[in-house]
Parts: C-alpha cells; structure tokens; sequence
C-alpha cells in the first residue's frame, strides 16, 4: 500500500505521474505518450487492462478490456474483448462512455494517489480547483464466490444537463461516481456507459458471451445497457457510491469524533438479474479500503484515525449548500485507507 501527493500543472503532467506510480506498486505501463495523450496501464494476474485517453482540455476518458495489444495503444476502443465506450473517434466523443468530467485545463490544485495491494487497486482523488474534486479508480474487487473476473475501471461524471442543471442535485441520476448505482443510463447525458464496468462472467442467468456489468440503477432497461465492442450483452451491477443495502441501512448515522465514532460505509456491487431488481441482488463483492462517510464536523482533505489505520476523508465533489448552478455533494463524502 502506498500514498502519493502533490499538484499537477494539466491533465498530461497528473497521468505521467499516474503511470510513474502504477508501475512503483504492481502494475504493469504497456505504453504511455504524453504527446498524443494515451496511457494503458494492466495487471494481467487480476485480468484488468485499463486506458486512458484525455484531451488536456476538460475530460480523461476511460477503457476497460480482457487483453492489450501494441498496434491498438492509440485506438483502446479496439482492444481484445473491449468493455464497450461508445464512437471509436475520441476526438469529438470522448465523453461517451465512462470518463472524468469538467475538470478544466489546470493547473490542479493537488492530486492524492492511493495504491493497495489487498486486492491491487489504485485510487485517485483529483482536487481540480480549490475545494472541487473527482474521483477515479482501477483495480479488482475483493470478491464474494467463484464467479470469474472482479477487475473493475471508473470515472467520475457529475453532469450539468445544460439548461436543467443537476450540479447542486447530490442525488441526480444523471451523475456517475464509483460503480454508482443511482445513475441512470440515458444517452442524451453522454452516459450511456455507466460509472464505470466491472469483468464479470458465469453468474445465474448471464447470457453466454456475456463478460462486463455497469455501474448503473437497476431501473435502467436492457437497451440502455446496450453492449460490448463485440455486441454481447452487457448486466447490471449496481452499488458502489449512492447505492446499496448498507447505504441504505447506515448512511444516517453521522460521525462523531469526539467520541471515536467514524462510521465508513462500504462500497457493495450486486448484480441485479431483472430490471429493477425483480430477480433480488446477488452481492459481488466490495471496493477495498475505501467507502461512504458522512462529512459532519469534517473537512475537506481531513486525516482520521481509525484503529491503527490512518484515512483520509474528501468530499465526493464539494462540501457546501449554497444553491444555485454550482458543482457541490453537501456532506457526501468518500475515505480512503492512507499508507503511513
């Protein structure tokens, strides 16, 4: 487990020092070039490959594939198994799919960079102006059972809707943050793939060929799901922020530090067989060493001690209630496990 901190002047400087990173805690840099602005980053013992591809400008778009291969490290999308992004041409669809929105040209304020090896993931946290942030993360899911895969790509969408803003609206479906299980698929938001996939194969009911779940509510039907690069079908596998049977069950309960009492929320996966979840919720797994916490009496960037480990509290996006257009979660917040 390791822990990184610092600034970025752009999105080109944050993903070399991302790269630079990744290769220092286990994970294998099958290219980068800052120049054209891709980046491919793998761990093939837990079966992830992960891209990215940003514009230097607003946006990091994200890809998710079973394999890499060399002649595609400029074209992701086409990569073996692809998870599915949307248009195959970046340049003016680069938030299609799954990817971190509005975060402007920099130079960024700071970015803290999370790396764990129980199971391997990495996390990023980016705040891009004073008191603003996005969140973004690859690795595997500490999973439950034996079904096959676990690894998991996210990005951080929390969307305008132009004239109909939902910036100051935490619980907006049409914002998207860790396997986020509230967002609902709608193309016209430029989400339609998620907040992100997880590989998943061999549950109940899964349709043969079928190997990637998004991050999505269960109310989204089977054609929003649309499919893989392939066009096999794609599941269900909501939870993560925003959602799941242990949000629902302790997201009331407000920390109390002076008291000891520092309440983290993990963040559940499901898969959910029939729309809605007529079927039930089939529990997956949880993101490790990190999850919900409310941020009463807590700032932005706070370090806590919880037992003999240290974490660090951000808001999801930013801590205020001030109304209006304004990008704010009020006290929705997200920890992560700090190596110290």
């Amino acid at each position: 487990m390791a822990y990184q901190t610092g600034s970025a002047s752009d999105a080109t400087d944050l993903m070399n020092k991302l790269q630079t990173f990744a290769a220092a805690n286990g994970f294998t840099v099958d290219y980068y070039n800052g120049t054209t602005r891709f980046l491919s980053i793998s761990r093939s013992t837990d079966l992830l490959w992960c891209s990215f591809y940003w514009d230097n400008v607003n946006t990091i778009a994200m890809y998710q594939a079973l394999g890499y291969a060399g002649g595609y490290a400029e074209t992701p999308w086409l990569q073996v198994s692809d998870s599915g992004n949307g248009s195959s041409t970046p340049g003016s669809t680069i938030e299609a799919g799954r990817h971190v929105s509005n975060i402007g040209a920099g130079p960024f304020v700071a970015y803290h960079f999370f790396a764990y090896t129980d199971p391997y993931a990495i996390h990023v946290v980016l705040e891009f102006v004073s008191g603003l942030y996005r969140h973004f993360a690859f690795g595997k899911l500490n999973k439950t059972g034996t079904w096959i895969g676990g690894a998991f790509v996210t990005g951080h969408i929390w969307n305008d809707s132009g004239a109909y803003s939902q910036y100051s609206i935490p619980q907006s479906t049409s914002h998207s943050l860790m396997l986020d299980g509230r967002l609902r698929l709608d193309a016209s938001y430029s989400i339609d793939n998620g907040s992100g996939t997880l590989h998943v194969a061999g549950l109940p009911g899964q349709a043969a060929g079928s190997k990637w779940g998004l991050g999505t509510a269960p109310e989204s039907s089977d054609a929003e799901l649309l499919t893989d690069r392939a066009g096999n079908p794609r599941i269900r596998t909501p939870g993560g922020c925003r959602h799941g049977l242990a949000l629902s069950q302790l997201g009331p309960y407000l920390p109390d530090l002076s008291n000891g009492f520092i309440p983290i929320i993990p963040f559940e996966v499901f898969y959910t067989r029939g729309l809605e979840g007529a079927d039930g919720y089939y529990y997956l797994g949880r993101m490790a060493n990190c999850g919900h916490i409310h941020l009463h009496g807590i700032d932005p960037a706070q370090e806590l001690t919880v037992g003999s480990d240290t974490w660090i509290a951000f808001p999801a996006v930013r801590k205020s209630d001030i109304g209006g257009i304004n990008q704010e979660s009020e006290n929705m917040g997200i920890i992560y496990r700090k190596d110290v």
